[in-house]
C-alpha cells in the first residue's frame, strides 16, 4: 500500500556550485516513491529494465518501466542512497500509473511503497555537495552531474551559495551529452532504442517486465527511429516536426538551445535512414536542419552494428 511520509530535515552547503531545479524544467518535476522491506532490490530487479543489483550506493541509475511488449510506462531514476535504501524518482505525471503498476506486482514480496511530494530534486555541477538533510548521488541521468534531493528547504539552504541556472542552459548540457529527456524524447508507448535511453537497459541481468521484445531487438534486428543532435539557423520555440525529400514525417525535434557562435542546437528523433551527419532536414518556419551526429543512445545489438 502506498502511505504518506514525513520529508525530510536540512542544513547549509557549499559554494560554487551550478544547478538547476527539476521542478523549473518542462516535464521535470518528480515524486520520490520510497521502497521498503527485506525484498525490494529484488522485486525492481525483476520489474525494471536496469541492473538494480548493481546499484552502488551514492549513484543513480535510469531505469524503464515497460509494458509486456516492451514499450515504456515512463522511465525512473533508482536512487541508491548512502545508507543502502533504493527508492525512485518518478516524472509527476506519470507517478500514478507507476505507482499502480507496481503495487499490483507486489504480491508474496516484503515491500512497501511510500508516495513522498514534499521532496524538492535539483542537478548540480561541476562537482558534488555533502550537506546535512540532502542526498547528493552520481548520475548521467537526467544529465551528467549530481542528483540532489531533501526537503525543499533543505535543498534550498544547501544550494544557497550556488548559481541557480536556466532550463535552455541544462538543456545544451544535455544536449552535448545525449541525454534525452523524459516528455521531450522520452515518451509512452516507444522503444527505448528509439529514443536514445538504452542506456537505462540490461540485456545481461535476465528477465524484467518488457524484457522479451527488447532481447528480440537486440537480437534480431534494429528500432527505425533513433536519436540524433542536429543544427538550425534559429532556435525554435518549441518542437517542431521535420520532413526529408523522400519523407514527408522523418522525424521530430522536442529540445533546443541557442548556440554562442549563432543558431540552434537540438535532440531529434529522426527515421534512421536520416541518421548520417550532414543530412539536411527541414522544419516549417526555421529552414533548414542538419543532422549533426549518428544514432546516440542506440542498441549496437550483439552484431554489433553502429
Amino acid at each position: 500500500m502506498v502511505s504518506p511520509v514525513t520529508p525530510l530535515q536540512a542544513s547549509a552547503g557549499p559554494p560554487g556550485l551550478t544547478y538547476v531545479r527539476l521542478a523549473a524544467l518542462p516535464h521535470g518535476r518528480r515524486i520520490l516513491l520510497r521502497l521498503s522491506g527485506a525484498d525490494v532490490r529484488r522485486f525492481l530487479q525483476g520489474i525494471l529494465s536496469a541492473d538494480v543489483e548493481a546499484a552502488k550506493p551514492g549513484h543513480a541509475l535510469p531505469a524503464a518501466i515497460l509494458t509486456v511488449k516492451g514499450k515504456l510506462v515512463t522511465e525512473a531514476i533508482v536512487l541508491a542512497c548512502a545508507d543502502g535504501a533504493l527508492h525512485l524518482a518518478l516524472p509527476a505525471e506519470a507517478a500514478d500509473e507507476a505507482i499502480a503498476l507496481l503495487d499490483r506486482h507486489i504480491i508474496m514480496d516484503d515491500v512497501a511503497l511510500a508516495r513522498d511530494e514534499g521532496v524538492e530534486f535539483a542537478m548540480v555541477w561541476p562537482e558534488p555537495i555533502a550537506a546535512a538533510g540532502v542526498e547528493c548521488l552520481a548520475t548521467q541521468y537526467p544529465g551528467p552531474g549530481w542528483l540532489v534531493f531533501g526537503a525543499p528547504a533543505a535543498v534550498a539552504a544547501a544550494l544557497a551559495s550556488a548559481t541557480e541556472v536556466s532550463p535552455a542552459t541544462w538543456d545544451a548540457r544535455r544536449i552535448e551529452a545525449a541525454a534525452p529527456g523524459w516528455g521531450r524524447e522520452i515518451t509512452p508507448g516507444t522503444f527505448p532504442p528509439e529514443v536514445g535511453f538504452v542506456a537505462a537497459v540490461s540485456y545481461a541481468k535476465g528477465c524484467f517486465m518488457g524484457q522479451e521484445p527488447l532481447a528480440r531487438i537486440h537480437a534480431r534486428g534494429q528500432v527505425n527511429r533513433v536519436l540524433v543532435r542536429v543544427h538550425a539557423g534559429t532556435c525554435p520555440e518549441g518542437p517542431v516536426e521535420l520532413a526529408a525529400p523522400d519523407r514527408p514525417q522523418a522525424g521530430h525535434a522536442a529540445t533546443w538551445a541557442p548556440d554562442p557562435d549563432g543558431g540552434a542546437s537540438g535532440l531529434a528523433i529522426v527515421h534512421r535512414s536520416a541518421a548520417t551527419p550532414g543530412t539536411v532536414l527541414s522544419a516549417a518556419g526555421i529552414g533548414p536542419v542538419e543532422v549533426r551526429s549518428g544514432p546516440l543512445g542506440d542498441d549496437p545489438g550483439i552484431k554489433g552494428r553502429q
